[in-house]
């Protein structure tokens, strides 16, 4: 017969659940962004190898993960924040 360690016979369910968190943590290495069209909020990380647009922008597109509608973006030089619109 099998006999498992204490390990093995650990129950998974004791999640440690924190109440009436004043505002959502902040993302590692990035920050937290608002979809102008539904105003859900969701992380965005900056890529190690940015796409620069025309005008010398780092530029990214991506779409809300609540609502789906696509997303454009440009890093602000002067504070390094991501500047969103909807794309049309």
């Amino acid at each position: 017969m099998l006999e498992f360690s204490a390990i093995g016979n650990a129950s998974m369910n004791r999640s440690r659940v924190i109440r009436d968190r004043p505002e959502p943590a902040k993302p590692h290495g990035g920050q937290l962004v608002t979809c102008p069209r539904c105003a859900a909020s969701f992380a965005f990380s900056r890529s190690a190898h940015p796409a620069i647009d025309a005008s010398g922008f780092e530029s990214y597109t991506f779409a809300c993960e609540e609502c789906g509608v696509s997303l454009s973006g440009i890093i602000d030089p002067l504070d390094d924040a991501l500047l969103i619109t909807e794309v049309a």
